[in-house]
């Protein structure tokens, strides 16, 4: 399982806010299909932007990223709550460097 850190804000000027992390992470486990390998998500809402960390099963960190922005990109052409918000960072975390 690989992490991919996802940041998402808002569409200028401040725009609307989703209520809940907890309904974001409903709408993107709603978005997701077999292919995406999702296997695990924790959604940080802040008042401007959304952070998300997601886990999936992946060859490699550049797979998971891949497979994890489908998915981001996928979610908000199927959410209306997300209209007008855009993916600003999606990159793979190597945990490995934080133990050595």
């Amino acid at each position: 399982m690989l992490p991919v850190v996802v940041h998402m804000t808002p569409p200028p000027p401040a725009g609307g806010l989703v209520s809940t992390a907890a309904s974001v992470e409903s709408m993107i486990w709603a978005a997701t299909v077999p292919q995406d390998c999702l296997e695990h998500l924790t959604v940080a809402r802040g008042d401007a932007y959304l952070s998300i960390v997601v886990f999936v099963k992946a060859l490699d960190l550049t797979h998971a990223e891949e497979q994890v922005d489908r998915l981001m990109q996928r979610t908000l052409g199927q959410a209306p709550p997300l209209e007008g918000w855009t993916v600003t960072g999606c990159a793979g975390a190597d945990l490995r460097r934080l133990t050595q």
